[in-house]
């Protein structure tokens, strides 16, 4: 998704999507324990870093990110291709863009939210995320939350001189543009699941990162 902020900079959020390649093996874990489901959704799926994971917990599964995620071609599962392309002829994974997914006229059984609020330059665009998250939530339903809190290599770059501060983290000007990188404190993050309604289940904490369980209140 792209933000644009003050002095007119835009931030490119697809930029910073991982592939599966840089999984991490906690979070690959903690899904592969949890309960099958009928549906469920990864919002901000990038590169499709953790689908096929979320994949074998459900039945049907949508991707959601921004439409220039979801269309632009990119290295994808070893080719160049799309998101799009990928699901054209799937009858498990559907494919929406964020306006679309936020007008759907359903709910699911469990979401994922895998380091999404933390690339988010705006703490109004991210409780909007939420709010969509939790409209799309079965009454019953539950939602992963995961966001980075501590990383080396985030304090290096953020001593560069191509870097300055922005909202809980910092910005850097690179060739590809401006990029967003937050921290986001388990704590800060246990209120902003609050103030959007969500009941906070349980919160764990692995190498920098929190995993935030959460409910429908």
């Amino acid at each position: 998704m792209r933000y644009r902020i003050r002095g007119g900079i835009e931030i490119r959020t697809e930029n910073a999507a991982k592939t599966e390649k840089q999984q991490s093996q906690f979070l690959l874990e903690l899904i592969a324990k949890i309960p099958h489901v009928t549906s469920a959704f990864d919002y901000g799926c990038g590169k499709l870093r953790y689908q096929r994971a979320i994949a074998d917990t459900a039945d049907v599964l949508a991707v959601v990110d921004s439409e220039i995620q979801l269309s632009r071609e990119q290295r994808l599962r070893g080719k160049q291709t799309t998101v799009r392309s990928i699901f054209r002829q799937s009858n498990r994974v559907n494919v929406y863009n964020d306006v679309e997914f936020s007008a759907l006229n359903a709910q699911f059984q469990r979401g994922f939210c895998i380091n999404v609020l933390s690339v988010i330059p705006s703490y109004a665009r991210r409780r909007q995320v939420l709010d969509c998250i939790y409209d799309r939530l079965a009454p019953d339903g539950e939602c992963l939350f995961v966001v980075q809190y501590r990383n080396s290599d985030f304090t290096r770059m953020r001593g560069m001189p191509n870097a300055m501060p922005w909202l809980d983290g910092f910005l850097v000007d690179s060739l590809r543009g401006y990029s967003f990188y937050g921290l986001i404190p388990p704590d800060r993050l246990e209120v902003s699941l609050k103030r959007a309604k969500f009941f906070v289940r349980d919160i764990q904490l692995n190498e920098g990162s929190a995993y935030a369980w959460v409910t429908r209140a």
